[in-house]
């Protein structure tokens, strides 16, 4: 009997754990340029206009957009960073601001995603889009050194935060479609109802409300504003995107179809389609192109689309499917 109890114990926990099974993205296997960190300038042409890049880790997509107009060099979006300055103020300290007795990044490690969230870019600067449909669990959240200085009064060109004050990161979980899942609020400072804090250190963000994504958005709101919206610098810092496979999706195998070349330049071929509808939405989630009662093989010319990373969805019969495509 108790040897049955022992089996049955084992059997329980063996289940338990593949079933809160969930993967880590730390983006540990990124190379970080000798600067400390990396904004599109290492990559950039000199072209003089806005040049935009992506980049991947496991199953995250990234954008990120640098410009030199000869005047001046600015990028928005996502850069990624393991710089560990918590003194230096101003825009060209790409730091966390964290215990940084070990590393920049949480838990001791050393790389990070570094997010300038601009309220005049396009495109994908404010998404993070994700190979497949998956459960976000959770994410660490930091202020950047750039914000948190602005708001403790250490900056000289900072406001310096008070009763009343706030500033906000809103994550919203999407889909491909640009359904929204739904929202957290997480406050990187707060002096409203009693409380008085600035975010000093790596926190965890619980997600799982969202429920099943293809993507995160990120905005923020805050009380210091003036007449060209945030006066704080909207900037902060992200790791460890911890994720679970999606729940209770009503998908179709990927292998009964086709999808090449991929990458492709500037046809794509998908086959075994029949009466399909086929959407490709580029990493925002905008839709970029679509298709409705496909043939059982269809030949799609994709030559007006920019290079980048796209996402092919397939629905027929009420289920879909979705494959990453990258377009040279």
């Amino acid at each position: 009997m108790k040897r049955n109890l022992f089996l049955t114990a084992v059997l329980i926990a063996l289940f338990s754990h593949a079933f809160n099974a969930q993967t880590v993205i730390d983006f540990e296997s990124l190379t970080v340029p000798e600067e400390g960190y990396y904004n599109g300038s290492t990559d950039y042409s000199g072209s003089g206009s806005a040049e935009t890049f992506t980049y991947e880790d496991d199953i995250a997509n990234f954008y990120i957009t640098y410009t030199d107009d000869g005047d001046y060099q600015y990028w928005n979006s996502f850069a990624y960073s393991n710089q560990m300055d918590k003194t230096t103020t101003g825009y060209t300290n790409y730091s966390s601001y964290a215990d940084h007795s070990v590393g920049g990044g949480a838990d001791g490690s050393s790389n990070y995603i570094f997010n300038y969230v601009s309220s005049y870019a396009t495109g994908g600067s404010d998404s993070i889009m994700f190979d497949q449909t998956i459960n976000v669990n959770s994410v660490e959240i930091t202020n950047s050194t750039y914000a948190y200085l602005y708001m403790d009064g250490t900056d000289p060109y900072g406001y310096e935060y008070t009763t009343d004050d706030y500033f906000i990161l809103t994550i919203t979980g999407i889909r491909n479609d640009n359904t929204v899942t739904g929202s957290v609020d997480f406050y990187l400072a707060d002096f409203t109802n009693g409380n008085a804090y600035i975010i000093d250190d790596w926190t965890t963000v619980d997600l799982s409300s969202l429920g099943n994504v293809d993507g995160l958005k990120f905005k923020f709101s805050s009380s210091d504003t003036g007449d060209y919206g945030i006066n704080t610098p909207t900037y902060y810092c992200l790791d460890n995107i911890k994720y679970s496979p999606a729940t209770s999706v009503s998908n179709f195998e990927s292998s009964n179809f086709a999808i090449y070349p991929n990458p492709a330049k500037s046809i794509v071929n998908i086959n075994n389609v029949l009466n399909a509808n086929i959407s490709i939405n580029d990493i925002s989630g905008k839709t970029v192109l679509t298709k409705n009662n496909c043939l059982e093989n269809e030949r799609i010319n994709i030559s007006n689309l920019n290079s980048g990373i796209y996402f092919i969805t397939i629905e027929n019969n009420n289920k879909t499917t979705t494959k990453k495509l990258i377009v040279e």
